[in-house]
């Protein structure tokens, strides 16, 4: 239990970060308009939680002895798509712009979240390789 409320919230952390990050940019690029507010606020802030939870959750998936390839697959699907769902649901992606705009929000939605896959993943075989050089030194 401790590892899935874990997972779920590194996954929710992250993704209020970008976030959070996103909503920076955008207030720069649009000055005073508003983007949210109230109830659209609301919708916003628990697709951020449920996106945070569909890539936080299935990334224990690593943990099993399944083949990297299926684990990659089985997470990063997941999580593309509750986060493309999740963001039709919020109006990120909205088809009354058109079929263009909602694939190019969508393939960037994707490559940031790989992007960010690819940079834990990066992150990880380091600090497994520091505490492999910390206990060969101990023996």
């Amino acid at each position: 239990m401790k590892k899935l409320l874990n997972a779920a919230w590194s996954g929710i952390v992250l993704s209020a970060v970008v976030f959070v990050v996103a909503c920076m940019l955008i207030g720069l690029k649009h000055g005073e308009a508003k983007f949210a507010d109230g109830i659209g606020m609301a919708r916003i802030c628990a697709a951020v939680l449920v996106i945070g939870l569909g890539f936080g959750i299935p990334s224990m998936i690593y943990g099993t002895e399944l083949p990297t390839g299926l684990k990659v697959l089985i997470h990063m699907g997941t999580g593309t798509i509750i986060m493309l769902a999740a963001s039709i649901w919020v109006g990120w992606i909205d088809f009354s712009r058109g079929w263009l705009p909602c694939l190019l929000i969508a393939a960037f939605q994707i490559a940031v979240a790989f992007i960010l896959w690819l940079l834990t993943c990066v992150q990880t075989k380091k600090d497994a390789k520091e505490m492999n050089e910390v206990i060969e030194k101990k023996d």
